[in-house]
């Protein structure tokens, strides 16, 4: 009988101290990089010289473009690569993603098959498309 008065006051103050020690470790982890994503699928993407534009989803079903400078994806010396690729994950839709950091753009990743093959990929105009200038993308979703 007192074995088991002993082992449930145990428990109950087990699981009032739980809560103190949280907090305390939850003070730690409080120095956390201000990192903020937008995503938006894929409709097409369409290959120039220069420039990737991708033609994404917006919200109430209408559509959006941006023009992605293919030298983001080159590595240069002391920057890191503004552009990524990865595969598209079996039976998903092909998305793209900006990230910001502390507010400011930082990196897009285009979500995508590889191969040119698939019909999401396409070709543009070299003369009707330029990447000239373009510091930043920004989704208007």
């Amino acid at each position: 009988m007192n074995f088991k008065k002993g082992l449930i006051s145990a428990v109950l103050c087990a699981i009032c101290l739980l809560p103190l020690a949280a907090q305390e470790n939850s003070k730690k982890f409080e120095n956390t990089a201000d990192i903020s994503y937008q995503y938006a699928p894929i409709y097409k993407i369409l290959d120039s010289a220069d420039t990737y534009v991708v033609i994404y989803g917006k919200y109430g079903a209408k559509i959006g473009t941006v023009m992605i400078p293919k030298k983001w994806a080159q590595w240069q010396k002391n920057e890191p690569r503004k552009l990524t690729f990865r595969n598209t994950p079996p039976k998903m839709q092909s998305f793209i993603t900006i990230v910001k950091k502390d507010g400011e753009f930082h990196k897009v990743i285009l979500t995508v098959p590889p191969s040119k093959l698939n019909p999401i990929w396409g070709i543009a105009s070299a003369t009707k498309t330029s990447s000239e200038g373009v510091e930043t993308v920004e989704l208007d979703l």
